[in-house]
């Protein structure tokens, strides 16, 4: 921050942030996070944003997504592979769980005035 913001010393970065410099102190020698505010204040005045002021510069949102892909990936292959092994009963079970589960989306996504009753 220090060198971001082109200050020498803890105490002028804590003028800058209009924090004392004892709370400042805090957010820097224990794991306490700045509040929202501050975190702001610090977007503003550096133009780096809260991604990478909470994970570094290193941090790169697409290796995020793409964890997050593989993950969504394995659980439907795991679904389909689960799904493919059931015998006829089971997959009347299954089937009739997921209408249920379909029609609670649409219950909840739908306000009550709109619904229409079905036939």
């Amino acid at each position: 921050m220090k060198t971001l913001l082109n200050t020498t010393s803890v105490v002028e970065l804590s003028q800058i942030l209009e924090v004392k410099r004892t709370t400042l102190s805090s957010w820097i020698h224990s794991d306490r996070r700045p509040p929202m505010a501050v975190l702001l204040r610090i977007t503003e005045l550096t133009g780096v944003d809260l991604h990478h002021l909470e994970r570094g510069y290193a941090y790169d949102f697409e290796e995020e997504d793409e964890v997050a892909d593989s993950r969504i990936h394995t659980k439907r292959s795991k679904l389909i592979e689960l799904v493919n092994s059931l015998d006829e009963d089971e997959l009347e079970i299954v089937s009739d769980f997921f209408h249920f589960c379909e029609k609670r989306i649409v219950k909840t996504q739908t306000p009550k005035k709109d619904v229409q009753p079905k036939d």
